[in-house]
């Protein structure tokens, strides 16, 4: 039994290890997601208050090797966020719902034979968003430019897993238009925006890929 496992450990490794580069004409098939919650509360008396926070999203792509070890692709964007404020015996809740779409730009960097691959995502991407907080609504759109660091592992070389790390650089524009029932008012506004580093627009991903012809 343990020269079986043995065995198979060894075929394990010499899969991911095998064939360390993407070869030019791959096609890229798999996705990615996120999930992010935080929580925190305050007491003073008997005055509670306190904020909850999550947000999921999940990012489907197809991309093509137009060369060895580097990708070029697109991808779309699903997004949605609930935060809840609470004051007291009140609570406020705003509900975020985002749909887009993207192109990207990958180089891999394989480390050696060990099956793992660095790579670095130039993405363009545009977003519609709605944003809800009765009365109040939002709906608006952004275009962003970024770049997203991350590494991945050849478990075999037609099956990579992957884990990133979205908004580390960006840059964009966003625009809106916001409205309240009572009292009824409208306002619109716009602006540019950029980042760099961790922050609350910066978030973790896991995902798969799958490399046909390769």
């Amino acid at each position: 039994m343990r020269k079986f496992i043995f065995s198979l450990l060894i075929t394990f490794v010499s899969l991911s290890s095998i064939n360390a580069q993407i070869k030019k004409g791959a096609n890229m098939l798999g996705g990615s997601i996120y999930y992010n919650s935080q929580k925190s509360d305050q007491t003073s008396g008997n005055l509670i208050k306190g904020t909850k926070y999550s947000s999921i999203g999940i990012t489907p792509s197809y991309g093509r090797a137009i060369q060895e070890n580097l990708v070029i692709g697109a991808q779309l964007n699903y997004g949605n966020s609930v935060n809840e404020n609470t004051n007291g015996g009140n609570t406020s809740t705003s509900k975020s719902n985002s749909f887009g779409a993207g192109v990207f730009i990958r180089p891999y960097k394989n480390l050696g034979t060990s099956g793992f691959y660095l790579f670095m995502d130039g993405l363009l991407e545009a977003n519609f968003i709605k944003t809800t907080n009765s009365p109040y609504e939002s709906k608006g759109f952004d275009i962003r430019a970024g770049i997203n660091p991350g590494i991945a592992y050849a478990i075999t070389p037609k099956f990579h897993i992957e884990t990133g790390l979205n908004n580390l650089l960006f840059a964009g524009y966003s625009n809106s238009k916001s409205t309240n029932e009572q009292p009824t008012y409208s306002s619109k506004s716009s602006g540019f925006n950029a980042g760099i580093g961790l922050g609350n627009s910066t978030t973790w991903t896991v995902g798969a890929k799958f490399f046909l012809g390769n």
